[in-house]
């Protein structure tokens, strides 16, 4: 299936012998919105697949279990019972993230059986726009970079698509009123537990590349 796309063109296409993948989902726009792409596929040409979703949570953003459950919910609801168990666990602080994704990992394909995984990745927006950010955020390469995206069985849709490209599929598929405003990007958490969580801060590096790219947060 073949997703149309101003900045890259996306391309689910999975092997007759795939009968489980798994779905890293953080409760973001861009792990949605691959989410939803992946549930279109599956739904209209690969019913005989499962998907597991996968979700590893910062100690301090309690907020990404929440919201992932949210647009399972939402994905069950436009798509069915194309789900398995969803796992969850968490990590202490950011060093601690990569080896608890790993391990969860390394659990739900052990139990699970599956073959490849799908992630929300994107590029980030041109240099030029995050020099006007207040916050600074990540120090990363992802920018203006053809990035494979296929990386050890794990499909980087995105990966060359920067916020303004998954609007663009927001768009296209007619979800940008029913799934982006059930989604979260902003990665605020210092004040937790006093701020309201279903609120972005609107000042962190996150808020900002969502608002450049949607031109909007969602939750006003």
């Amino acid at each position: 299936m073949i997703f149309k796309n101003s900045q890259q063109d996306i391309i689910i296409e999975e092997p007759k012998e795939t009968k489980v993948v798994g779905l890293k989902i953080s409760g973001g726009a861009d792990s949605a919105i691959v989410g939803y792409m992946l549930g279109k596929y599956i739904s209209e040409e690969r019913p005989d697949i499962k998907v597991i979703p996968v979700t590893t949570i910062h100690g301090q953003k309690p907020f990404q279990e929440i919201y992932s459950a949210r647009v399972i919910k939402f994905l069950k609801k436009e798509f069915g019972d194309i789900f398995g168990k969803h796992y969850v666990n968490v990590c202490k602080d950011g060093p601690d993230y990569v080896p608890a994704q790993d391990k969860i990992w390394q659990d739900a394909f052990f139990i699970e059986g599956m073959t490849r995984n799908y992630s929300g990745v994107t590029a980030n927006p041109p240099k030029e726009v995050m020099e006007t950010f207040r916050d600074q955020g990540p120090s990363d390469n992802r920018n203006g970079k053809n990035f494979p995206t296929l990386v050890r069985q794990s499909f980087r849709h995105l990966v060359n698509i920067d916020k303004k490209g998954v609007a663009e599929l927001y768009e296209t598929l007619g979800v940008m009123d029913t799934l982006f405003p059930i989604t979260r990007s902003c990665e605020a958490y210092e004040k937790w537990p006093t701020y309201n969580i279903d609120k972005h801060c609107g000042e962190c590096w996150w808020c900002e590349e969502r608002r450049w790219g949607f031109g909007r947060l969602g939750d006003e």
